[in-house]
């Protein structure tokens, strides 16, 4: 991130969202998707009156104009970001068109294009496409939407996490899926394992298991 009027306001979007509680306080975690043990960064707990939320899609709006190119297309990733995608999209005033991927209703770790979606790639065959996340993790959930893009008509495609909680995200760098972080704070994450012997779970740390 290059320019210095979204330095600022990132770094003060970031206070915001540790004042507001959307990251796991000292002393709990959570088991994510992947199986993994950390403090969890809960965007869904901002509700669509706070003004969190209008800083959220005002920061990307901002981050989406001075840190990259003018997207056709912005798509959500099921559940957390369509809401984003959407809104976010409305700030470009026509030019950038929100679209949104669901959630399969039989197991919900599997994510698909909309059908408006895939008829708007399809036909439009855009040039660059941003797929909203909120936190990156390992990329699981992004590069399904990300690949299902690509083969629907996209040309390029790139990942852009609100929150990238760790250094790397594996699976969007086995697909070759380029991503990006509006905040770039790798934040302690560990296999089972690793929070048994030496982490959080070791520490004492209330455990909060994945339930869905």
């Amino acid at each position: 991130m290059s320019h210095p009027e979204s330095l600022g306001e990132i770094a003060r979007f970031r206070d915001h969202i540790i004042e507001g509680g959307v990251l796991d306080a000292e002393g709990t975690h959570h088991e994510f998707v992947s199986g993994m043990h950390g403090q969890k960064l809960d965007f869904d707990i901002i509700k669509n009156e706070d003004p969190l939320y209008q800083e959220w899609i005002t920061a990307t709006a901002n981050f989406i104009r001075r840190e990259l190119r003018l997207p056709e297309v912005i798509i959500g990733v099921a559940n957390g970001t369509n809401r984003v995608a959407l809104d976010v999209a409305r700030r470009f005033n026509g030019d950038v068109l929100g679209l949104v991927s669901e959630k399969d209703q039989q197991n919900s770790k599997i994510l698909r294009l909309s059908s408006a979606a895939e008829r708007v790639f399809g036909l439009m065959r855009p040039e660059f496409v941003v797929v909203k996340e909120d936190v990156g993790t390992t990329g699981s959930n992004s590069v399904q939407v990300a690949t299902q893009a690509l083969e629907a008509g996209a040309q390029h495609v790139l990942v852009l996490a609100t929150w990238k909680r760790r250094a790397q995200l594996e699976r969007l760098d086995e697909a070759g899926i380029d991503y990006a972080a509006m905040i770039d704070e790798p934040l302690t994450t560990y296999t089972p394992e690793e929070c048994t012997a030496e982490g959080f779970c070791a520490d004492g740390w209330k455990f909060i298991p994945r339930t869905t």
